[in-house]
């Protein structure tokens, strides 16, 4: 949800704005509109209202859930130690008010829940696990390629990453997405060998993935079609956590998430999908 309020609004100005937003009484813009659709009709509002005045606010994945931006007007925007304030134009003097020092009670509980989420997860270790498959087809299609990442809050604590060796060739669409070659699959470890190491490191741990739907499905065939015990317990799935928190965004894949939140990130490999899931869904458990 977009927000936008102004006036002394040129004609040109509205003309653009009304291309995207319903203009619900004069001078006041609501819609629901992409991010980068947002940013090109801030851009054209601070670059053509001239004298007039703006301001936009706006859903985020904050703690606040919003943000909100002004333009020519004497109400200012201030971060303070993550939480979005707005600077009255009035001084407490002008105005014959004393202001406290120290944080607001509602500042306070908003920072003090942050802490407490962040010191409770420090110690606790997560499983960011990915796969590669020759295909999409559960019934036929074979894991080429597994890695797991085991981490913390703080950081990356071990990573592990095999290629499972295949008795026919790839398919070329799968190569050129992958890189991926037949060479490297052939040089790779038997798949119940790779699923038995797996085992042994997510045994007892929380499993992040990422559309749990498609790599969980496929690494519990396989633990069946290999008599092996299921090693899954807790798995938490980040697609619908971000669905559930980020509204702002054109489509849930990882890296439309991770250029969401500024993470640099190489897919269509296992073991850096994990490291940019990691990083994701740290970014996800702040909102």
């Amino acid at each position: 949800m977009v927000v936008i309020t102004m006036n002394s609004c040129p004609p040109k100005l509205r003309g653009d704005l009304t291309k995207w937003l319903f203009e619900i009484h004069t001078g006041v813009y609501v819609g629901q509109i992409s991010a980068r659709v947002r940013e090109r009709l801030w851009s054209r509002i601070c670059q053509n209202i001239k004298d007039g005045q703006a301001v936009m606010v706006y859903s985020f994945a904050n703690e606040q859930h919003l943000e909100f931006r002004t333009h020519n007007t004497a109400w200012k925007v201030r971060d303070f130690d993550g939480l979005k304030l707005m600077l009255h134009p009035k001084s407490p003097t002008q105005t014959g008010e004393v202001l406290q020092k120290g944080f607001s009670d509602a500042s306070k509980r908003l920072i003090a829940g942050r802490r407490k989420r962040l010191s409770a997860n420090m110690d606790h270790e997560w499983v960011f696990l990915d796969i590669e498959t020759d295909g999409l087809d559960f019934e036929k299609s074979k894991i080429i390629e597994i890695a797991a990442l085991v981490a913390n809050e703080a950081e990356i604590k071990s990573s592990w990453n095999v290629l499972i060796k295949q008795d026919q060739a790839l398919p070329p669409e799968i190569t050129g997405l992958t890189h991926i070659t037949d060479e490297m699959l052939n040089r790779g470890v038997e798949l119940c060998c790779a699923l038995k190491q797996l085992g042994d490191i997510v045994k007892g741990k929380a499993v992040v993935c990422f559309n749990k739907k498609f790599d969980i499905t496929f690494l519990e065939r396989d633990f069946a079609g290999n008599n092996l015990e299921n090693p899954f317990g807790k798995v938490i799935d980040a697609l619908p956590l971000a669905q559930k928190r980020i509204r702002d965004v054109d489509n849930y894949k990882l890296g439309t998430l991770a250029e969401y939140f500024d993470i640099p990130c190489e897919q269509h490999r296992a073991l850096p999908d994990c490291e940019t899931l990691y990083r994701v869904f740290l970014k996800l458990n702040e909102i």
